[in-house]
């Protein structure tokens, strides 16, 4: 019984584990306004107004 307890917790780390993985690969292609330069700034700002 306690066996297989573990086997289920080893599971849902493992899930967790690889979760954040896929997660973190999602949010590293952010760039933000202090990374462009002033001709990117100004499309991005023509394409708003």
């Amino acid at each position: 019984m306690l066996y297989q307890i573990g086997i289920i917790l080893i599971f849902i780390v493992a899930a967790i584990i690889i979760s954040k993985k896929f997660i973190n690969k999602k949010n590293n292609n952010l760039v933000y306004e202090d990374e462009m330069d002033e001709e990117e700034l100004k499309n991005i700002d023509e394409e708003i107004h």
